[in-house]
């Protein structure tokens, strides 16, 4: 089934039914996010201790955040 087709149908749907799909797309993506979610925790575990930013840290975030409006 196209994704057009299951897009015609939602409205034939009751509100029962129509709340299990959405329960089940929700699912769906908790799980493909929780992969990315954990991709970034073992990076963050990954990327040493924890230390304080620096003021020059700090700037160079200013800097590039600056950098991105242009």
């Amino acid at each position: 089934m196209s994704k057009a087709e299951i897009m015609e149908e939602l409205p034939k749907l009751g509100p029962a039914e129509r709340q299990e799909i959405f329960d089940r797309l929700c699912a769906l993506q908790e799980i493909e996010l929780s992969g990315v979610h954990q991709k970034w925790m073992d990076e963050a575990l990954n990327s040493g201790p924890a230390r304080p930013a620096s003021a020059a840290d700090w700037d160079g975030a200013l800097q590039r955040g600056l950098s991105r409006r242009s």
